[in-house]
Parts: structure tokens; C-alpha cells; sequence
């Protein structure tokens, strides 16, 4: 799919996603959007008990719908194309099927202990980061993904305040230390 194809699929002539607000402001968007999601995500957070125990990287488009289905259509839906940021490319969408084997290996590996470490954590947040699933919300719907782990895992998972250390480390050549990126996640027990 071409930029153009993408941009005429999701975006508005003046570069705003549509959505179901009809908000055609790129401001105004992203602050009606940080509300209604934050505020679903605490509900979600609230209600986690409910939420079926995490097993598996399907999981995380219900999460995605959950937090973002107030404001676009395609709330869940995994990316049919492929995508780029800030001169990132994400997972091709052609090999999402081997991404979604190897996170299923690592969650699979996190659920096998009563207590998960923050490299385990971190392993999955790179991983997922990578994946990257769908058009907008990745970050935020990856960070309550985990989140439901941890309290499965009688945990709590916080993420520092500002993202540019996250970010860094991320962006950084070579592979990703885990144990670096852990200690930048707060892990605490619940019990």
C-alpha cells in the first residue's frame, strides 16, 4: 500500500486521522483522544480481574479496542500494511505470524514464573514495541497489555514519566540490553 493509499484511508484531507468523533483538528484530536483513553484504561485497570488471564499477543487487540474503539473505527484491527516512523520500520505485517509465535514464547516463559523479572518485562515491551500492530495507540495499548500481566502476577509495572529515556534505548545501534531497559521499569510486588 502505497503513503497515499494510507493516507487517503485514514487520514482526513488535512492529515487528522478520522475518527469517530468527527474531529477534523489534529489538536483537538489528540486531546479529546488522551482523555477518552485514559480514562478507558483505568477502567480496564480497574476491572482487570475480569479480564481473561494473558497468554497470548492476540490478546492485546482486545486491549487496543477496549482503549481506543470511542474514536476509531479500526480500534483492534492488526495493520494490513506496512509502517513507518520517524524513519522507523516497524514488523512487516507479512511476517506478523512469526512476531506473534515468538512473543507467545515469551509470555508463555513470563506466565511459567510467580513473579516476572523487568528484563522479562522489557523483553516483551521491545518486542511488542516492534511488532507494532496497528495504525496509532501502540505504545499505550502495549503499556496496559503489560500492565494486566503484571497484576496477574500479583505486580505492579510503572512507566517512567517521560519516554525519553525509553526511547533511547530503543533507538539506540545493536542489540537491546534488557537488564539496562528494566531498570528503567518500575516492578514492584503487590503482595
Amino acid at each position: 500500500m502505497t503513503d497515499q493509499e494510507l493516507a487517503t484511508r485514514f487520514n482526513y484531507p488535512n492529515g487528522t486521522l478520522k475518527n469517530k468523533l468527527g474531529i477534523t483538528d489534529r489538536k483537538a484530536l489528540a486531546q479529546r483522544e488522551f482523555r477518552i483513553v485514559n480514562e478507558n484504561a483505568v477502567a480496564l485497570l480497574h476491572h482487570a480481574g475480569q479480564f481473561p488471564k494473558i497468554r497470548e499477543i492476540d490478546q492485546l487487540n482486545r486491549v487496543h479496542r477496549f482503549l481506543f474503539d470511542d474514536v476509531y473505527d479500526w480500534a483492534g484491527e492488526v495493520r494490513d500494511y506496512n509502517l513507518t516512523k520517524g524513519g522507523h520500520f516497524f514488523q512487516d505485517f507479512q511476517t506478523f505470524r512469526e512476531a506473534a509465535q515468538w512473543i507467545n514464547s515469551l509470555l508463555a516463559a513470563a506466565n511459567q514464573a510467580d513473579r516476572i523479572a523487568p528484563s522479562a518485562y522489557a523483553e516483551l515491551l521491545d518486542n511488542i514495541n516492534e511488532y507494532h500492530p496497528f495504525r496509532e495507540g501502540n505504545g499505550r495499548s502495549t503499556k496496559a497489555f503489560l500492565q494486566l500481566l503484571a497484576m496477574q502476577h500479583h505486580q505492579y509495572l510503572n512507566f517512567p514519566l517521560h519516554q525519553d529515556q525509553l526511547v533511547a534505548v530503543f533507538n539506540q545501534d545493536g542489540p537491546i540490553d534488557y537488564q539496562e531497559l528494566g531498570h528503567l521499569l518500575d516492578v514492584q510486588d503487590l503482595d
